[in-house]
């Protein structure tokens, strides 16, 4: 009896060794060695990000400087805003550090709100993007990234009475299977292994650029960086090696890699399916217009100026925000609450200073873009 119950105890015990296994992937350690694609890689770079800026605003507390230092929040709309751009925009002295996350919703922008205004030092002004995406019940991105990856439990805690059954759930069920919560891709690691073992030259792909250049060491370390930020090898998995945090770190937390764009036809049907994911059926999600007022109501209690702006979007996807009234409606709604707080508002579709058409997707703008939008917004904000 007792052999023929063996068979059992093996398979009990093999599932309970994977359980384990699966759970070793809760422990931070682990998950900065072992980085998926994608959001991970922007939430994991913002909370090592907090830690620079906190450190440097302690030091500018210490000392007297010209630059003002601006902070970003949004979505993936606003990865393009950062020191560079404003410099090519004209504005030399600003210091950008941009904490966009990627499908971010206003929840994060709370969260990190209260973070940043822990140091001594308060931002000279942030800047927040508030994309319609972002406010729909039903898109399920509150769940993830946000919860998976953006805040931490305190936080979750917190608010919970704040946060939806099913992004909770959806949160829970990421802890409960981790391997899968951090969406592991077997795809990925295969890709990362063979590029790891090419013995290709690091500058192939930039070397046409670099003839006839005489770089400094930091130049080529830079290059080498960009371009191994977008080669997998197995050296993007640690976060403590990974070219892209290195990248994020040298750009402030922006990102400019949205070059070129697309043709009309390409346009209108990625806009087709984003529309199709995101915005069929939107609600209002009255929880992220909480957290919306609650960061506006945090940063007006410590007197710091902030411009609120509507993303400038292509012309298939503002016919969809303008016939929806729930989503037209939202933005009106978000002019209100910014003017109560004392915040300025701007919508991008409809300025000329703006008045950009390179469409990198149907999301994002092209990065040539940029320079004159950092402008306009460090403008409206009298820098």
């Amino acid at each position: 009896m007792i052999w023929k119950l063996k068979p059992i105890y093996i398979l009990v015990g093999t599932l309970l060794l994977l359980f384990l296994a699966d759970k070793i992937f809760l422990i931070p350690e682990v998950r900065d060695r072992f980085m998926q694609p994608g959001g991970m890689v922007y939430y994991r770079h913002r909370l090592h990000q907090l830690d620079l800026y906190s450190r440097a605003m302690d030091q500018l507390s210490k000392e007297k400087s010209n630059v003002s230092q601006v902070v970003v929040l949004g979505d993936s709309r606003s990865f393009g805003i950062g020191t560079a751009m404003a410099e090519t925009g004209g504005k030399k002295d600003v210091h950008i550090w941009n904490f966009a996350g990627p499908q971010a919703v206003p929840a994060y922008h709370l969260y990190l709100t209260q973070r940043i205004l822990s140091s001594e030092k308060r931002p000279d002004a942030v800047i927040i993007g508030l994309s319609p995406d972002a406010m729909g019940r039903n898109a399920g991105i509150f769940a993830s990234p946000v919860l998976n990856f953006g805040v931490d439990t305190d936080f979750i805690h917190q608010y919970e009475s704040m946060i939806p059954d099913r992004d909770l759930d959806t949160y829970k069920e990421s802890r409960r299977f981790a391997l899968v919560g951090m969406q592991f891709s077997l795809r990925t690691l295969v890709k990362r292994i063979k590029g790891s073992m090419s013995n290709k030259d690091p500058f192939e792909k930039i070397r046409p650029f670099l003839a006839g250049r005489t770089l400094t060491e930091t130049e080529k370390a830079r290059l080498l960086n960009l371009n191994e930020a977008s080669t997998e090898n197995l050296s993007i998995y640690n976060f403590y090696t990974s070219p892209q945090i290195q990248i994020l770190d040298q750009l402030g937390g922006a990102q400019y890699a949205w070059f070129g764009f697309m043709n009309d036809q390409e346009l209108k049907e990625e806009t087709d399916r984003l529309v199709s994911l995101y915005l069929d059926s939107f609600v209002v999600s009255e929880e992220q217009m909480f957290y919306f007022e609650e960061t506006l109501k945090l940063l007006k209690k410590a007197n710091v100026p902030v411009i609120v702006f509507w993303p400038r979007v292509n012309p298939y996807l503002r016919q969809v925000y303008e016939k929806e009234p729930k989503i037209s409606f939202l933005w009106t709604r978000a002019q209100r609450l910014a003017q109560m707080y004392g915040a300025k508002t701007v919508d991008l579709n409809h300025t000329e200073q703006t008045n950009c058409q390179h469409y990198y997707d149907a999301s994002h703008l092209s990065i040539d873009c940029y320079p004159a939008i950092s402008a306009y917004l460090l403008d409206q904000l009298g820098f």
